[in-house]
């Protein structure tokens, strides 16, 4: 099953251990002084989606298996972590390992929390983090897997109000930490910017949620279901998981004309339900 992993990273006490807590419902060696995560704690979230609740509903079935996202809550990088830092050389190849960043910027202003540079100043830290991982990666031998290059989404930690006027294309949400937020909408978009999608199977035995990548071929679905389905594929059986629950039940679909027999080259697109046919 393809991994999805995602680095929390951004300067010390903006609110990644804050947030990785959230996330995971784990508790986490939260303190107000840099460099209180070491080691990156390691959380398994699960991708919320009712797509796949209404179909086990639908099939009665005794599990339900939803995709997941792991979040790695790495310590705060500060200036000159390139150059060891603050342990950024540690920090930095933790970032390394990940397929894609989630960037806490602190935008919230509360004196009693100190800043590693004395002030709020979105900006400014914006601009810090995207220089630290660009100089690393002008010292790495290696030229795939840049940090810089990885996908990113900017999580702003505090009120919408005082979002920074930025520029460019780049994908961000705004979530008050110190509250309750919903943090579904950060959980799908990370899913999102790795390039994945979701199929589904589903049975009275388990419904559940695949991973794959977008574009993938449908003997490629098969062996993220089982190794041994992709050189063993011969067909699937597919259709839209609305039109499935439409028919009230496969049988029903088959019976409608509505399951569709795909071959070797079938594309799988976002929503299938998929059964898959191999020697």
């Amino acid at each position: 099953m393809k991994k999805l992993s995602i680095g929390i990273v951004g300067l010390p006490n903006v609110g990644k251990s804050t947030l990785f807590k959230l996330l995971t419902k784990q508790e986490v060696n939260i303190a107000n002084y840099p460099f209180c995560t070491i080691d990156p704690n390691v959380g398994v979230v699960s991708v919320p989606d009712e797509r796949l609740n209404k179909l086990a509903e639908m099939s009665k079935s005794e599990k339900t298996i939803p995709a997941v996202v792991e979040f790695y809550d790495i310590a705060g990088l500060v200036k000159g972590a390139n150059k060891g830092e603050g342990l950024g050389n540690q920090f930095l190849s933790y970032i390394r390992e990940v397929n894609a960043i989630v960037e806490v910027v602190r935008i919230f202003k509360d004196s009693e929390i100190t800043h590693v540079e004395g002030s709020v100043d979105p900006l400014r830290d914006m601009e810090t983090i995207d220089l630290e991982l660009q100089l690393k990666d002008e010292q790495s031998k290696e030229k795939e897997n840049l940090l810089s290059l990885k996908p990113k989404i900017l999580l702003f930690n505090g009120r919408p109000e005082d979002i920074p006027t930025i520029e460019g294309n780049l994908q961000y949400i705004t979530a008050d930490l110190s509250g309750n937020p919903d943090l579904s909408g950060l959980i799908r978009k990370a899913y999102e910017v790795l390039g994945l999608i979701s199929f589904f199977t589903t049975g009275e035995k388990e419904t559940r949620a695949w991973t794959i990548g977008r574009g993938s071929k449908a003997p490629e679905a098969a062996g993220v279901i089982h190794t041994d389905f992709q050189n063993k594929f011969i067909r699937a059986e597919t259709i839209q998981w609305d039109k499935l629950l439409e028919a009230g039940s496969w049988q029903k679909a088959k019976a409608k004309g509505w399951i569709r027999t795909e071959g070797k080259d079938y594309v799988v697109e976002e929503g299938d339900v998929m059964l898959i046919r191999h020697s």
